[in-house]
């Protein structure tokens, strides 16, 4: 069933393109903000804000150096997403002085290459309080061949250097930012490449380790703290940018990678379930497993017992999920991975879905603001790539508590688009921090309903 599913809504297509109406009235989402002020897709087609401060830099002390004595380094800098340097030379790895030194790849160098670029390696560049913090690197061409120290440590794969304490703990962040572009850039190397870490967060690392491990076979370097000069014979500097839980939209090669991407996920992890079975014959008594994402501090339920008591009516076994359950990894992703459906509202939470196993759905609770391409961007498109169904509830202005500290007259309720013209704080503030979700279960029970026939008429086909 790769139906994409919405109360009162233009329906996205699934992976089938098959959808369900609910409603005759449909609008078509536009001028929307994006995740964590993400840009997105459509975004990057049209306007691309200005990161001055953290654009990449190439200086050279001549104008006159030739584009041939750069051959063997190529910098991506006109991005607005991401900086990245890949590097086809021998090079040295300084970390006491964030250095990279270039080494020229012959003795007979007629000329000094003078240019020396700045980096600061991370996939957020127009975000500037964000990329203040990343270290910023050197990279430069040494004079000759002998030039600078000698290698303490000579390694016989590439290095990949980036960094890592930046947005911790956000799921969302975690896979957008790091390490799916991380599996993009490392993959291709069968574990045969040396990651080296700046910005350098122990914590995150060891959560991540079981991704880490599956993509690097050697211990990670610290460049934090490394006084040792490593020597390598090529590397990459930073990570390209992908979109939201996925690659990139307009690839022809989004699904293929995807699809790699998510059985990477499900093996470093060691999941169990790879689809929804819905042949096996033991199955068939089984009841529908959904989780159900319960926040605690804002983007509540508000009626979250509520709610559950009817998935139960209706027929599914529930599995509640709260910030603490999601916050135990790896077993939060056997759990979701042992689930059909995840359901819960707008948030970093429905990463999860990374650990569905094919063909399960989302439900995706959207909040009123206008929030639904935003919402449609971060976690429904990625969905046509990962073999997951989608569905979007869109709550109704009376099931927020909005309602409560606002006047029904108020720009809050009749013109969302003037909060979003003034910025992603003030959109953010009103609609993602202050708002919580009281909701309509009569309304929403449809949706299950129509779900759980769904799982069940297939578990009876077998």
């Amino acid at each position: 069933m790769n139906t994409s599913v919405s109360l009162n809504l233009l329906q996205k297509p699934g992976p089938n393109n098959s959808t369900i109406e609910y409603d005759e009235k449909q609008s078509s989402p536009s001028n929307e903000k994006t995740q964590e002020s993400s840009p997105t897709a459509a975004e990057s087609s049209t306007t691309q804000p200005s990161v001055p401060s953290y654009q990449g830099q190439e200086e050279a002390s001549s104008k006159t150096d030739s584009p041939a004595q750069n051959t063997g380094i190529i910098c991506e800098f006109s991005d607005y997403r991401y900086n990245m340097c890949s590097i086809e030379v021998n090079l040295k790895v300084m970390g006491s002085s964030a250095t990279v030194l270039l080494i020229p790849p012959s003795l007979s160098t007629t000329s000094a290459n003078t240019t020396v670029w700045k980096i600061r390696p991370f996939t957020r560049k127009w975000e500037e309080s964000t990329m203040a913090i990343v270290k910023e690197l050197t990279i430069q061409w040494a004079s000759d061949q002998n030039q600078g120290p000698a290698c303490d440590v000579t390694h016989d794969v590439p290095v990949l250097i980036f960094p890592t304490a930046l947005f911790s703990f956000n799921l969302f962040h975690d896979y957008t930012d790091l390490l799916l572009p991380l599996f993009v850039a490392a993959n291709q190397y069968n574990g045969k490449i040396q990651f080296a870490v700046t910005n350098f967060h122990w914590p995150w690392i060891k959560k991540f380790m079981p991704h880490l491990q599956a993509l690097s076979h050697y211990p990670i370097i610290n460049l934090d703290s490394e006084t040792l000069v490593h020597c390598f014979p090529s590397g990459q500097i930073g990570l390209r940018a992908t979109f939201p839980m996925t690659v990139d939209n307009y690839s022809a090669q989004n699904v293929s990678t995807m699809v790699a991407f998510r059985h990477f996920v499900r093996t470093s992890l060691s999941l169990e379930r790879t689809e929804i079975d819905i042949t096996d014959q033991k199955n068939s008594n089984k009841k529908p497993r959904i989780a159900i994402l319960l926040r605690k501090v804002t983007r509540t339920f508000t009626n979250e017992n509520e709610i559950v008591e009817m998935a139960k009516e209706v027929g599914f076994e529930v599995v509640r999920t709260d910030a603490e359950t999601t916050k135990d990894f790896p077993r939060i992703a056997h759990l979701i991975n042992s689930c059909d459906v995840l359901m819960g509202l707008h948030g970093a939470g429905l990463t999860n879905m990374m650990y569905l196993p094919n063909n399960a759905t989302l439900i995706q609770v959207i909040p009123w603001g206008d929030l639904r391409l935003v919402s449609w961007k971060d976690f429904g498109e990625p969905t046509k790539y990962m073999g997951l169904n989608y569905i979007e509830y869109e709550i109704k202005e009376e099931e927020s508590t909005l309602i409560e500290k606002y006047p029904r007259n108020h720009t809050v309720f009749t013109n969302p688009q003037e909060l979003h013209k003034q910025g992603w704080t003030a959109m953010y503030s009103v609609y993602l921090v202050q708002q919580s979700v009281k909701l309509n279960v009569n309304r929403f029970r449809a949706v299950l309903v129509d779900l759980f026939n769904s799982l069940t008429q297939q578990t009876r086909k077998k």
